[in-house]
């Protein structure tokens, strides 16, 4: 059976600016979010409401069948087990959001404060046999339908995050679930030697989506939402 990722209250990083975000500062994420996505601001009735990393659940994090669950759909889990092996992305951050239809959207929520974590050899693919090949398919059906040539390598430095945008697809278009993906930048993280700009962010980011195949414009583009935050706003 598999298990909640128990964090608990991290030290240091973006792990511990975002549990101070997402406990302290909800409203100014929400804000932040919700600034940089016309889709989501077209969508939603009322602001996200978090449901993970709390302070009441020891700053939990979420994968597989439990990230489901968290965010209210485990009818799906038979499918994303079709669509990916088990120990698939730990979610640093889930919340939900209210359509003004009455439906249900989701936020997958992935947090840096250092550039190294945006292309890092040692995040690549480490998975063998079945689950490898699982994963390989799943990728392929994403890259074909994010117009991405298939012979770009989606398991290597990047892989982080592209399995991430393979979930975002998942939930979106298998699931039919809207979902939105936000993918969070701290600035200023001295500790970690993080950049001190958006324009530090920015150029790596933008090498990044040029090393993915990424198309400036492709089926989940307003989907994705990035946004840059100052180390300073999540002090706890």
């Amino acid at each position: 059976m598999q298990t909640k990722q128990h964090s608990g209250r991290a030290s240091k990083g973006s792990q511990l600016h975002l549990q101070n975000l997402v406990n302290n500062y909800p409203e100014y994420l929400n804000c932040l979010i919700l600034s940089n996505s016309p889709s989501l601001r077209t969508y939603a009735a009322k602001h996200p409401k978090w449901v993970s990393p709390l302070v009441s659940d020891d700053y939990t994090e979420y994968q597989d069948r439990q990230f489901l669950e968290a965010i209210g759909f485990p009818k799906l889990s038979d499918k994303l087990a079709d669509f990916w092996p088990q120990r698939g992305p730990v979610w640093d951050a889930l919340a939900t959001v209210e359509g003004k239809s009455g439906s249900q959207g989701v936020i997958l929520l992935e947090a840096k404060s250092h550039i190294m974590e945006l292309a890092n050899p040692s995040y690549a693919c480490k998975a063998t046999g079945k689950s490898l090949d699982k994963i390989k398919n799943a990728l392929t059906i994403v890259k074909r339908e994010l117009k991405v040539k298939r012979k770009i390598d989606w398991l290597g430095e990047h892989y982080q995050y592209a399995n991430r945008i393979a979930h975002l697809y998942f939930l979106d278009i298998v699931g039919q679930v809207p979902t939105w993906m936000v993918f969070l930048y701290f600035v200023g993280d001295v500790k970690q030697s993080g950049p001190s700009t958006v324009v530090e962010w920015t150029a790596s980011l933008d090498k990044m989506q040029k090393a993915l195949g990424l198309p400036g414009d492709h089926l989940l583009e307003q989907t994705i939402i990035n946004v840059f935050a100052p180390v300073q706003i999540s002090k706890g």
